[in-house]
């Protein structure tokens, strides 16, 4: 490996793992602060606001009672400013979200590393089949985007925030993670098994907030552009493509499937050819100005909203204490 491409895969990696680390505290904060309201002792743990972002449907709702009647979620609004800072990130610089930031999407790269190593490849699905089956997030996110945005009014949308459905919505996620059924032990299995034998595999196929970034990212200024005079079609940008995009074959990457991961512009042996940069003028990104372009939007949206008070819930301590011993009946 070159140390160009080596300086690439660090810092890519380095935020890849800076976002999983801080995922992974938030979750043991999270577990501590729900043991310390069930046993109903003194409160050291703070519940951490982060914990949102896998609330994504929450968020949805939020953004629709935001838009419909101008009031931010008082209950969730760390999910909506998250999710707001995903869909800005996507539409300014791809889905790089996807590929720098997204834990699942970490994860996801690195089961298909292991299936790499184990079979000496990742194995490719059959491009009609392909086709057919990258359509199941695009419905999903269909159902959620209409059932949400045209199946509820204003006054729906800021009831469901109120819900005491939606306000233990963390609580009844980590109660799911916590006592997998069968099927849900199974179904993450499968997924698990086929991220290693097929790259990329949840993400490609299944998750409905990779096909929301796709869609958006599209709108972004920034594409991968090839320089056809210099290109000597080696093939090695479209062989390092995690998302199968044929980039020796076009002028400019459009496909909503790019993740801005740079893997082709790091592949590619002659300089210059291949590059992330806007048609107007604007500097082409490096690995580097990505990266910190990347950090630098994501800091904006959380110092904003803590210094204006949209980052923590309103919900209480006491109120926790009075709904987690009926958590497991809310929804039923």
């Amino acid at each position: 490996m070159s140390s160009k491409l080596n300086k690439y895969v660090l810092l890519r990696h380095g935020v890849q793992i800076l976002f999983a680390t801080i995922v992974l505290y938030i979750g043991l904060t999270f577990i501590l602060f729900v043991v310390q309201v069930e046993n109903e002792t003194l409160t050291k743990v703070s519940r951490p606001a982060g914990v949102e972002a896998f609330l994504p449907i929450s968020a949805l709702v939020g953004l629709k009672a935001w838009i419909a009647t101008g009031s931010f979620d008082p209950i969730h609004p760390a999910g909506l400013v998250i999710f707001l800072a995903v869909i800005t990130v996507s539409a300014l610089f791809k889905r790089a979200f996807c590929s720098w930031i997204c834990p699942i999407g970490t994860l996801s790269e690195g089961l298909a590393k292991i299936g790499k190593g184990l079979f000496g490849r990742n194995f490719l699905i059959p491009n009609w089949l392909d086709y057919l089956i990258r359509s199941i997030k695009y419905i999903i996110l269909f159902f959620f985007v209409w059932g949400i945005f045209f199946g509820m009014s204003g006054a729906d949308a800021v009831a469901f925030m109120y819900s005491p459905y939606n306000m233990v919505s963390d609580i009844k996620m980590l109660k799911f993670m916590q006592h997998l059924t069968g099927f849900g032990i199974t179904v993450i299995g499968m997924i698990v098994i086929l991220s290693v034998f097929y790259e990329n595999f949840w993400c490609r196929y299944l998750c409905p907030y990779g096909g929301l970034l796709g869609l958006l990212s599209i709108l972004s200024p920034y594409k991968i552009f090839r320089n056809q005079k210099s290109c000597i079609q080696c093939g090695k940008c479209t062989k390092s493509c995690p998302n199968r995009i044929l980039v020796e074959q076009v002028s400019r990457v459009w496909s909503p499937e790019c993740t801005g991961c740079l893997n082709c512009v790091h592949q590619c042996p002659v300089a210059e050819t291949i590059k992330l940069k806007a048609p107007m003028g604007l500097p082409h990104l490096s690995v580097k100005t990505l990266a910190l372009s990347l950090l630098g939007v994501w800091a904006m949206f959380i110092i904003v909203a803590k210094i204006t008070g949209h980052w923590e819930t309103n919900m209480t301590i006491d109120l926790y204490k009075q709904i987690l011993p009926v958590v497991n009946q809310i929804g039923h």
